[in-house]
């Protein structure tokens, strides 16, 4: 009978290695959902998994084009037959938040991938969906961010933006 080996989980989540979801609030109020199989977690949302995976569970029953949006435009240059990878072409959502997804292929950051016409405040959220965005509050907009980062320097946990490059003009 072999022994069971358990390795620490270096993403802190309970469902490591499974399709997750968290949420998280920009400073303007805006709801962000993170679709993650391999990327890390923020601890707050980890530490009550089960609260945000439950309020995750409700939101997709009612929103399922939050967690169904995929780019089936014959108009993306990516898609040439198929459904195009999320990466390369944006969904345009009419009301919902802002969507990312965790990119193992290219860069191991969360990339945005669906954009609101009519991003959704937290505060019309309902009660556990909204509590478990509130977890996790970010200090950046998610309206431009196309790329967001989440790493440990020094111990310290810090989810961070990256933006378009300006186009001057």
């Amino acid at each position: 009978m072999l022994g069971t080996m358990t390795a620490p989980n270096p993403f802190g989540h309970p469902c490591w290695g499974l399709q997750f979801f968290w949420w998280a609030v920009d400073p303007a109020g805006f709801v962000g959902l993170f679709q993650s199989a391999f990327g890390p977690v923020p601890s707050a949302a980890n530490a009550h998994a089960r609260a945000v995976d439950e309020a995750t569970a409700r939101a997709r029953r009612r929103h399922p084009e939050w967690f169904d949006a995929r780019c089936l435009d014959d108009a993306c240059p990516e898609q040439r037959g198929e459904e195009c990878p999320v990466t390369h072409c944006l969904v345009r959502l009419a009301r919902g938040p802002y969507l990312f997804t965790w990119d193992e292929e290219h860069d191991d950051r969360y990339t945005r991938y669906g954009v609101p016409k009519r991003p959704v405040p937290v505060s019309e959220l309902p009660g556990d969906l909204a509590a478990a965005a509130r977890l996790v509050e970010v200090g950046f907009t998610f309206d431009r961010a196309v790329r967001i980062d989440l790493s440990y320097p020094g111990g310290q946990e810090v989810l961070s933006a990256t933006y378009p490059a300006s186009t001057g003009g």
